[in-house]
């Protein structure tokens, strides 16, 4: 019997003490040695004279690495996902080190334009803090968003409803009202230092030192899920979680680029997509700065014998009892081949994309009405096997929708309903 493998590319997981939100989420760069989006909005980003090094954890390539000079820095191409304008709502957040060599750009979507944007400042010695700029006006102080230099904390910067703030770790720290400037965006997002166009190059004030984790929302987050957000150091850094289905022996196999304080991995199956049981219990490493593969065998019970379709994640426990989850992998026991298949449906707020083995390279996701109006549209290189791509559908109205992946050769269309 031809073995069929399901492979998802894992490029986030999502950290519970509740459950850490991906509801809004359309930008997220993990930096594990790329500068891939995993988020929901077609962007994609490159380094510059950028290097990846040493993250949170002391794991190799988990953060960015910058030199400090304006020729240093991430160039992102967003297609306007992320141009917030008017009443929109968004939130940006993300982890940094910063030694107090240099000043002191981190992330800048056109502030001197009217746009946002979070830096570095300096306006009492020996005193560093963060600050947030929207509308041309400004939020942060040495008394308030103050920060230690020479370790890792975490930014968050929210704008709701006209008022815009700043979390250092996980706190609140200070609002302020937004300016009254239009924005506009003439010019590239980029990361690493601040950007102005009569500049040349159109760059200043330049970032030394690390960036990680960077995260955009489209939607203000609230403060129990920044918390959530920023008080949690990932035990472990999922790189690839896969299953092969042998004659409905599962084979599951997953690697981990890092681990820290891990406890155990529970293997969880699935009939529908969205209710999950315990299947198994794998012991982990505890602390790891290596790659590590794991894997695990199910052998499906008798009572699923008439189940076309089952699906599998992992959650990652730590010694703390925080966990994680993984993307969700579907394994088709009938069929020996499905080219495209979306889960769950009905959706409610993410609805799962998934690829069939043999689509590779470039391919556009597309998803539209019944009117035949696009609604969401992704660039992406697939990679072998099969790929997971979530997509955020939390604002789109009850209703049947069409999803449509079209590489080189061929095209492949799914319908799903929206609850």
């Amino acid at each position: 019997m031809k073995h069929l493998l399901f492979s998802a590319l894992i490029i986030f997981c999502t950290i519970s003490v509740t459950a850490q939100t991906t509801v809004g989420l359309i930008g997220y760069w993990p930096f594990t040695g790329n500068y891939t989006n995993a988020g929901s909005a077609a962007a994609t980003a490159s380094g510059i004279n950028t290097s990846f090094t040493t993250g949170q954890v002391n794991a190799p390539n988990t953060a960015v690495q910058f030199q400090g000079n304006t020729g240093s820095y991430i160039d992102f191409v967003d297609n306007g996902n992320f141009d917030f304008a008017g009443t929109s709502n968004f939130t940006v957040a993300f982890s940094f080190f910063f030694n107090g060599s240099s000043s002191t750009g981190l992330v800048d979507n056109c502030l001197n334009y009217g746009g946002w944007g979070v830096w570095l400042w300096s306006t009492v010695s020996g005193t560093w803090n963060l600050q947030f700029n929207y509308k041309n006006n400004s939020v942060g102080s040495a008394a308030a968003t103050n920060f230690s230099i020479g370790s890792w904390h975490h930014a968050t910067a929210v704008r709701n409803n006209g008022t815009i703030s700043l979390y250092v770790d996980g706190v609140f720290r200070l609002s302020a009202t937004e300016g009254t400037t239009a924005p506009s965006y003439p010019i590239k997002m980029i990361a690493g230092a601040m950007a102005y166009a009569p500049y040349t190059p159109p760059r200043y004030n330049p970032f030394g030192g690390k960036i990680d984790e960077l995260r955009i929302y489209n939607r203000a987050l609230t403060a129990a899920e920044i918390l959530i957000l920023t008080s949690v150091t990932l035990p472990v850094k999922l790189t690839s979680f896969t299953a092969i289905n042998n004659n409905r022996n599962i084979k599951l196999q997953w690697q981990t680029q890092h681990e820290q304080n891990s406890s155990h991995y529970n293997i969880q199956r699935s009939t529908d997509g969205i209710n999950f049981t315990d299947v198994a219990r794998v012991n982990a490493a505890g602390n790891s700065n290596i790659p590590l593969t794991y894997s695990h065998a199910d052998l499906l019970l008798a009572t699923l014998q008439n189940v076309p379709t089952v699906f599998y994640r992992l959650q990652t426990v730590d010694n703390d009892g925080l966990f994680a989850y993984s993307q969700v992998v579907a394994v088709h026991l009938n069929k020996t081949e499905i080219k495209l298949f979306v889960f769950p449906n009905p959706a409610k707020d993410v609805l799962q994309v998934q690829t069939g083995n043999g689509l590779t390279g470039h391919t556009t996701l597309m998803i539209t009405d019944v009117m035949g109006r696009q609604l969401y549209k992704k660039e992406m290189s697939l990679q072998q096997g099969s790929n997971t791509i979530p997509v955020n559908i939390s604002l789109f109205g009850s209703g049947i929708y069409y999803v449509k992946l079209t590489n080189a050769e061929k095209s492949y269309i799914k319908q799903f309903l929206k609850e």
